[in-house]
């Protein structure tokens, strides 16, 4: 017998599919067949709901109370989800969309509803969403369904064009408007109107399909300002729904746009709700009176019940338990921790150890009674990002990290060598702020007075300075010792293995060789072939680089004479001559020029 009614069942079903296609429909859930007119009439206690155009999506769901007969289910134009039309009122449902612009209403209680809407322009709707208004229908009858449709740039509720009422402020001005007269306007605050208050709000009386701007400054949405609804707050300047300033007045504080970010009062300002306060000392950022307690940010959220660990309900990922609230909140005091967090870079036992302030280790210590620098006692605990003490180069507002003021001049190293990278880097030319002594005890690295021996090129009186070289050498101080092998600077330097040229790895340009390594004697690494003339006022490495240059105050060895017709270069750096050759060059003493 349960086969028998199973096997009744779906041979029901499929007769009102059947039925659909036919241009009547039954009551319940339906899935849209092809385009269709208007249903027929039905008694009432089956609401007849017309069919939308095209292949419909499921059928509807909403129930629609037909005549006297009873409640019945409606389909809402083939794949609608609203209620069918009651008294009138109310709109049919959405069609999914096809060839025909829109499909029949569902009998109201009084008269029809509106057509259908479509969410798919058909091959007839062309690119547009939407159907017009039904006509009306009887107690018993659906009412005709619409044809047209709603055009690129509407910005309300589909179902609000073309329905009989003036609907400004949707980007598109309405069919049911008149003409563009504020004064025609009947409805300005439609859902995703630009306008949230009664007409006619802020609509633009020169363009009743736009609103006049709020004012400059206002950074939440348009439709909110001046709605005559809330009291938004955190937009940037105050809203005049709200009756005073206070954040007490507030209705709305996490308007897309707003500096707030929680239920109200969230972080806005107590005396000026259109800002918002975020105390200092806290570290978690947008986290603040979002509604959660949030723990381990420094201050004790505003969203908390108490400063309990047990009030916390989330510890952000920018705050000292990074990894969860866990026994790493204090009991009575939800803001900070038990232990240092992981970005703390001083001694772990530092971190709230009740002895003072430490500043400068990368995370703020709960000693301090203050982030400024005026709160530190210790700014050069090792592995603060200060050498110094107090106030050293901590930062003046924030005084778990430093400032990073420019080298000095006389700075010889690279920059990155400067401040901030806790290494004592010697020899620099200048003292750098992160040596936490001035011997070379306390040197880390050497980046130019011989790394590789460091500290041993440094000078034992001045840090800041490289060792000077042995008497005779004429290279610069810093190329002795420095774990290169350097050539021609009168002395051997005792970083070249063997005294032959062939592993000289540097020729320094101050040298004799001035640049040239070919010019060092191969079984002499401290000499040239042959020395640069000490009246030579040209560069060095022009003298026999392979071009005959003239005014350089003795004759090049790349010129085959002195004669001026020779000369390849007149006008070098430290020529006598300015102009190209001959110039003013004499013309039988190619190192001078003529009077």
């Amino acid at each position: 017998m349960a086969s028998r009614w199973s096997g009744l069942a779906i041979v029901g079903l499929w007769l009102a599919s059947f039925a659909g296609c036919s241009g009547e429909s039954t009551s319940g859930n339906h899935t849209g067949g092809t385009s269709h007119s208007g249903g027929a009439t039905q008694t009432a206690g089956k609401s007849q709901a017309g069919k939308g155009g095209g292949h419909a999506g499921s059928g509807g769901t909403a129930a629609a109370h037909g005549g006297s007969a009873g409640h019945a289910i409606a389909e809402s134009g083939a794949g609608g989800e609203e209620t069918a039309g009651r008294g009138g009122s109310d709109r049919g449902g959405r069609s999914a969309g096809g060839q025909s612009a829109a499909g029949q209403s569902a009998a109201g209680q009084s008269a029809a509803g509106r057509g259908g809407e479509l969410t798919v322009g058909g091959a007839s709707g062309g690119p547009v969403v939407g159907g017009s208004a039904g006509s009306a229908g009887t107690i018993a009858t659906g009412g005709a369904g619409g044809t047209g449709g709603v055009p690129f740039g509407w910005g309300c509720r589909a179902i609000a064009y073309r329905d009989g009422v003036c609907d400004c402020g949707c980007g598109i001005a309405d069919v049911d408007c008149a003409d563009g007269d504020i004064d025609h306007c009947e409805r300005c605050n439609a859902e995703g109107a630009c306008n949230g208050a009664e007409c006619p709000g802020h609509i633009d009386p020169d363009n009743t399909a736009r609103c006049e701007p709020a004012p400059l400054g206002w950074s939440c949405s348009n439709r909110y300002y001046d709605d005559g609804e809330s009291c938004d707050c955190g937009c940037g300047i105050k809203d005049p729904d709200c009756k005073d300033d206070k954040a007490t007045s507030c209705d709305a504080c996490q308007d897309f746009g707003a500096c707030s970010h929680g239920p109200c009062p969230s972080s806005i300002a107590a005396d000026d709700n259109s800002t918002c306060f975020v105390p200092k000392g806290w570290l978690c950022g947008f986290d603040y009176g979002d509604g959660s307690c949030d723990c381990g940010c420094g201050v004790v959220d505003i969203d908390c019940a108490s400063e309990k660990a047990d009030a916390c309900e989330y510890c952000p990922s920018l705050g000292c338990a990074p990894y969860g609230c866990s026994d790493a909140i204090v009991p009575d005091d939800n803001a900070v921790c038990t232990k240092a967090p992981p970005g703390w870079t001083c001694a772990a036992r530092l971190y709230r150890d009740g002895t003072g302030c430490d500043c400068g280790c990368g995370f703020p210590d709960p000693d301090c009674k203050s982030q400024d620098v005026s709160a530190c006692d210790r700014c050069n605990d090792p592995y603060s990002c200060s050498g110094q003490a107090c106030p050293g180069i901590i930062d003046a507002d924030n005084n778990a990290f430093c400032s990073q003021p420019p080298p000095p001049a006389d700075w010889k190293c690279q920059y990155y060598y400067w401040l901030s990278d806790r290494q004592c880097s010697c020899g620099c030319g200048a003292p750098d702020p992160d040596c936490r002594g001035t011997t070379t005890d306390f040197c880390d690295n050497c980046p130019i007075c011989g790394p590789s021996n460091c500290p041993m090129q440094i000078s034992p009186t001045d840090v800041s300075q490289c060792k000077p070289a042995p008497a005779g050498w004429t290279c610069d101080s810093t190329h002795y010792l420095d774990g290169i092998c350097d050539c021609g600077c009168g002395l051997v330097d005792p970083d070249c293995e063997f005294d032959t040229s062939r592993y000289c790895y540097s020729c320094p340009v101050e040298g004799c060789s001035a640049g040239y390594c070919s010019r060092i004697v191969p079984h002499d690494t401290s000499q040239c072939t042959f020395e640069i003339p000490s009246t030579w006022t040209c560069p060095r490495n022009f003298y026999s680089d392979g071009l005959c240059d003239c005014g350089c105050g003795a004759v090049d060895r790349d010129c085959a004479s002195a004669d001026v017709g020779h000369c390849a270069v007149c006008n070098n750096e430290g020529s006598c001559s300015t102009t190209s050759c001959p110039g003013t060059i004499s013309p039988t003493d190619s190192s001078t020029c003529s009077p």
